[in-house]
């Protein structure tokens, strides 16, 4: 009975040991690079007054190509943004707000097949003016009302889009963001 109760408590040690083992190296991510440039060649500001829709780019980088999985963390920057010609009406990026923060904010699949990396930006500035009536308002990207940004993967776990969408307040009006870029640079994400 001895023997029993001794392989009993081994067995259960072995068990939560591989359990611990399992969960602590699931709880980051990795990249492939610590840089990023993404381009949207049709970008959409839409609000109470207006549909904008523009070229954009923003450039960055992450502090770390490994990214703990932890809500909130501020995971990397955006250093550059430039809002090339709008179809109507005009942006502006207010370049003195830069650098742009990034904060992980989850993902979707199945572990260990991720498909889908979630953060927020906040700390963004833009100038938004409508093209008929000559109305401007700043848009703001706040900690309480970031932008949404998501990470497409494919099987691979490369990036195959990314999408930056959200409503964020522009003086009182709320302006939606929508936006998805095909670019990809390479950029792979895995679980580690």
């Amino acid at each position: 009975m001895k023997n029993v109760k001794i392989l009993i408590a081994l067995t259960s040690a072995t068990l939560t040991l591989a359990a611990l083992t399992t969960t602590a190296s699931a709880n980051h991510l990795s990249s492939s690079t610590q840089t990023f440039r993404t381009t949207w060649s049709v970008f959409e500001f839409a609000g109470g007054f207006a549909s904008l829709k523009c070229s954009l780019t923003l450039e960055g980088s992450l502090h770390s190509r490994t990214i703990a999985k932890v809500l909130g963390t501020l995971i990397g920057s955006i250093t550059r943004a430039s809002i090339g010609p709008c179809q109507t009406g005009s942006a502006t990026v207010l370049t003195a707000t830069l650098p742009w923060h990034i904060r992980y904010n989850g993902f979707t699949g199945v572990l260990p097949d991720i498909t889908r990396l979630k953060e927020t930006i906040t700390n963004f500035q833009l100038r938004i003016g409508e093209g008929v009536f000559g109305i401007t308002c700043l848009a703001r990207a706040e900690p309480n009302e970031p932008a949404d940004a998501v990470y497409a993967l494919n099987g691979s776990h490369a990036v195959t889009s990314w999408t930056l969408g959200g409503t964020i307040n522009c003086e009182g009006i709320s302006l939606t963001l929508s936006g998805s870029s095909t670019t990809n640079s390479g950029q792979t994400i895995t679980l580690i």
